[in-house]
């Protein structure tokens, strides 16, 4: 009977010691302690950049209308800075193009194809709810009258929460059209918080741009 129970011990202890490093891999992806250092580095970098640009005398070909970015930046490029002050004074992230999984371990990601920061059109922009610095994991808790703050190298567009958020499937795209030549920011994350893998919803906040301010 013993010689029996030792399979079975063996087996159980291999599956027991599986869960455990599913869990601890889950908790270190969750928990990601080195997602703060790698933002704060890409914030260092976006602003380091910035200033370069300006003591070289790089001079913005600004429109001739409101304050927009005048090129497309390329997959991979850190470009602006976003703020939601409901989330917390402190809450700041870098806002890089593209939203595959290498940039958005990076932190919020513009959606390629919508408009760019202060530009006519519905700016789409998505985030984790956790990892990478968990930065949409209170999305759902924004109200209308909330403000976003998104900064460019020349430019600050503040947007105003329209409406209460809301859950779409994570196929319906409709949510990223623009809304005739209005100004509006579309933020999204995955729903429900904390499913690491096949998410089927997705957290929506709209808000419209209030002001756009060059720094130029």
């Amino acid at each position: 009977m013993r010689a029996a129970r030792k399979p079975v011990f063996l087996i159980a202890l291999v599956c027991i010691l599986a869960g455990v490093t599913v869990l601890v891999m889950s908790a270190v992806k969750v928990l990601d302690p080195f997602a703060g250092s790698r933002q704060h580095a890409a914030q260092e970098q976006l602003y380091k950049s910035w200033a370069g640009q300006r003591g070289a005398g790089h001079v913005p070909l600004l429109p001739a209308q409101g304050c927009q970015m005048t090129s497309q930046p390329r997959t991979g490029l850190v470009f602006a800075i976003i703020q939601i002050p409901a989330l917390g004074k402190d809450w700041k992230f870098t806002v890089i193009e593209g939203t595959g999984l290498p940039q958005l371990a990076t932190g919020p990601g513009h959606v390629p194809g919508t408009a760019l920061p202060g530009a006519e059109g519905n700016v789409g922009i998505a985030a984790h709810d956790v990892t990478a610095g968990n930065p949409f994991l209170h999305l759902a808790s924004l109200k209308p009258g909330d403000t976003v703050t998104i900064t460019t190298e020349h430019c600050v567009v503040t947007y105003t929460v329209t409406r209460l958020p809301y859950r779409v499937l994570y196929t319906d795209v409709g949510v990223l059209r623009p809304a005739g030549t209005e100004h509006t920011l579309t933020m999204i994350t995955c729903w429900p918080v904390y499913v690491l893998y096949f998410v089927p919803h997705r957290t929506i906040v709209s808000a419209i741009e209030v002001s756009s301010v060059s720094t130029s």
